[in-house]
C-alpha cells in the first residue's frame, strides 16, 4: 500500500494541465491524508477500540425482555442495512473501474504509470498487470476506508439503541420502590453511554475533522469532472458517479447515526418525564427533577470541536460542495 500510495501520489505532477493538477490534488492528497489519519488511529488505538466494542457486549447493554429485544433487533437491523448498502456501493465504485477494457486506447483506470514501462496494443500484458496492480490496489485502499467507517457507525449505532432500551427503562418506573431499585443501575449505564460517546469523539476527532474538511471539495470535484465527461461514449463518467455516491454515503453514515445519539439523548429525558414520578416520594420526585437537570445537555460528538456529527453538517457540505461546483461550471461556460 506504501508504494501503491507512493506512485499515486507521484503522478500528480505528470498532469497536463493546471486544471488537471488541481482537480487530481483534490482526489489524492485530501483523500490520502483521511485514509492515513484513519489508519493510523486503528493502528495505535487497536486496544482503545477494542475495549469500546467489548463494552458493547457487557450484560448492562443486553435486552432484559420481548420488547427491549424487539428494539435491539432493531437497532442491529439499521447497522447492518446501512453496512451492506456502504459495502455494495463502495464495491461498485471499484467494480466500475472495468469500464476502462471497453476502450480502445488502452486506457489506465486510476492513474498515468510514470516508470517508463510501455504498454498499449502492442504490449498487452503489461497493460494487463498493471491495470490489475491498479484496481486490486485502489480495493485495498478501499478497504481500510470502509474498516474504519464500520467502526465508527457501530459504536454511534449501538449507542443510538442503548438510549432506546434506557429510555424504555425509565419509562417502565411506576412507584418510589421501582425507582429506588433501579435509579443507580440506570444512571451507571446512562454514565457508561456517557463516557463512551466521549472516547469515540476523541479517537475518531483527527481524522474525520479532515473526512468533513475534505469531502465537499472532492465530492465537488468528482461532480465537475463527471458532468464535464458525461455522454454516452464516455464510460468513465459512470465510474465517477459512483465514486461521488460512495464519498456522499461516507460522509452521510457518522452524520446520520451521530444525529440519531443527539437526537435520542434528547427523547430520553421525556422518557424520564414520562414514568409515574408524581406518585414518588417527594425525596425521589427531587431526584428525578435533578436527573433531569444533568440530563438537560444532549449527547453530542464534534470533530475537533468544529463539525458536529449531524444531518446539518452533512446538508452544509453538499451545499458547499454545489456552491463550489457552480463556480467551477460557470468558469468552464465563460471560458467557451
Amino acid at each position: 500500500m506504501v508504494v501503491y500510495l507512493f506512485t499515486l501520489s507521484f503522478n500528480m505532477f505528470l498532469m497536463q494541465t493546471f486544471e488537471q493538477f488541481v482537480l487530481y490534488i483534490m482526489y489524492i492528497v485530501f483523500t490520502e491524508t483521511v485514509m492515513l489519519l484513519k489508519a493510523l488511529i486503528t493502528h495505535y488505538k487497536f486496544d482503545h477500540i477494542c475495549e469500546l466494542f467489548q463494552q458493547t457486549l457487557d450484560s448492562d447493554f443486553k435486552p432484559v425482555d420481548m420488547e427491549e429485544e424487539k428494539l435491539h433487533r432493531k437497532g442491529i437491523g439499521e447497522i447492518n442495512y446501512y453496512f451492506y448498502l456502504y459495502m455494495m456501493t463502495t464495491n461498485l465504485a471499484i467494480a466500475s473501474s472495468v469500464l476502462y477494457l471497453l476502450h480502445e486506447d488502452y486506457r489506465l483506470p486510476y492513474f498515468p504509470w510514470m516508470l517508463g514501462i510501455t504498454y498499449g496494443p502492442t504490449e498487452r500484458l503489461n497493460f494487463g498487470i498493471i491495470f490489475a496492480y491498479q484496481v486490486i490496489g485502489m480495493y485495498f485502499h478501499m478497504l481500510i476506508n470502509v474498516a474504519t467507517d464500520v467502526q465508527l457507525f457501530y459504536f454511534l449505532g449501538t449507542i443510538s439503541f442503548q438510549l432506546d432500551l434506557l429510555g424504555k427503562r425509565f419509562r417502565m418506573i411506576r412507584s418510589s420502590k421501582q425507582f429506588r431499585q433501579s435509579i443507580v443501575k440506570l444512571i451507571n449505564q446512562y454514565q457508561k453511554l456517557q463516557r463512551m460517546t466521549h472516547d469515540i469523539e476523541q479517537l475518531y476527532s483527527p481524522a474525520y475533522f479532515a473526512q468533513f474538511s475534505a469531502s465537499g471539495l472532492v465530492i465537488c470535484a468528482t461532480a465537475y469532472k463527471t458532468s464535464s465527461l458525461f455522454n454516452v461514449y464516455e464510460l468513465s463518467a459512470i465510474q465517477n458517479l459512483l465514486y461521488m455516491l460512495a464519498m456522499m454515503f461516507q460522509m452521510f453514515l457518522p452524520c446520520r447515526f451521530g444525529n440519531e445519539v443527539t437526537r435520542k439523548s434528547h427523547i430520553l429525558r421525556n422518557s424520564i418525564f414520562s414514568s409515574q414520578w408524581y406518585e414518588m416520594h417527594l425525596a425521589d420526585r427531587k431526584t428525578v427533577h435533578m436527573l433531569l437537570q444533568r440530563m438537560n445537555k444532549p449527547l453530542t460528538l464534534k470533530a475537533y470541536y468544529f463539525f458536529n456529527y449531524n444531518l446539518q453538517a452533512y446538508t452544509t457540505t453538499l451545499n458547499m460542495a454545489y456552491s463550489v461546483y457552480a463556480l467551477l461550471q460557470r468558469k468552464a461556460l465563460k471560458k467557451y
